[in-house]
C-alpha cells in the first residue's frame, strides 16, 4: 500500500468538495464540514482503537456532499427539511465520493478503503447501524460539527434548534466511544444552549 501525506490528501479535497458544498445547505455545509474535519483530526489523535486515518479523513470531508442541489439556493431551512433528505443526501454523497476515488490521485488506497469510505458516507446517519469503530467515530465528529458555534452560526429557528438538541443528546450521545468525543460534546452543548439564550 502506497503511503501519502495527510496534508496532500486534504489539500486535494478542499479543491475538489468545498466548491460544491457551497451549492448545498445554505451558509451551512462548508464550514460545517471544516467543523466535522476539524473534530475528525482531534478524534484521530486521540483515540486508541486501531483506526485507518487516511478513510475516516476522506469521509469526513464528504460526508455531507450529498445535500449539493437538493435543496431551493437561499431558502431557510428547519430541522423537518432536513430530516427529510438524510436518507438521500446519504445516497448521493456516497455515489459522489465513489466517483471522486476513481480519480488516479487516490491510487494510493486499496479497494477495500475506496469501498470503505463510500460505505461510511453511506450509512453516516443511520445511527442504529453504526457498531464500527470508524462508523461511531465518524458520527462523533459529525454530531460535534454540528454543535459547535465557534465555527459556525446555527441556522435553526428555536424550535427546530430545541429538537436537534433534544435528539443529539437522546439519540447520538449515548453511542460516542472516545473520551475527547464526549468531553467535547458536554462543552459544545452547552455553548449552542447558550447561544441561543444569548440570541433570543
Amino acid at each position: 500500500m502506497m503511503i501519502m501525506d495527510l496534508s496532500k490528501i486534504e489539500t486535494h479535497l478542499q479543491k475538489v468538495i468545498y466548491p460544491e458544498l457551497e451549492k448545498g445547505r445554505p451558509d451551512w455545509d462548508k464550514p460545517h464540514t471544516e467543523a466535522v474535519v476539524y473534530h475528525m483530526r482531534h478524534l484521530m489523535s486521540n483515540i486508541e482503537k486501531a483506526i485507518n486515518k487516511e478513510v475516516l479523513l476522506i469521509a469526513a470531508y464528504a460526508h455531507d456532499w450529498g445535500y449539493v442541489d437538493l435543496f431551493e439556493e437561499g431558502k431557510p431551512l428547519s430541522n423537518k427539511d432536513i430530516s427529510g433528505s438524510k436518507t438521500e443526501h446519504m445516497i448521493k454523497g456516497a455515489e459522489k465520493v465513489k466517483e471522486l476515488l476513481e480519480d488516479n490521485f487516490f491510487n494510493f488506497l486499496t479497494e477495500k478503503q475506496k469501498q470503505r469510505i463510500s460505505h461510511l458516507v453511506f450509512v453516516h446517519d443511520k445511527l442504529d447501524l453504526l457498531k464500527k469503530t470508524d462508523e461511531l467515530l465518524l458520527m462523533e465528529a459529525d454530531t460535534l460539527g454540528g454543535l459547535d458555534v465557534n465555527f459556525i452560526k446555527p441556522t435553526f429557528d428555536e424550535k427546530s434548534n430545541e429538537r436537534y438538541m433534544q435528539e443529539v443528546k437522546r439519540k447520538r450521545f449515548k453511542l460516542f466511544i472516545s473520551k475527547y468525543g464526549k468531553k467535547q460534546f458536554q462543552t459544545l452543548y452547552k455553548l449552542r444552549e447558550n447561544y441561543y439564550k444569548d440570541n433570543r
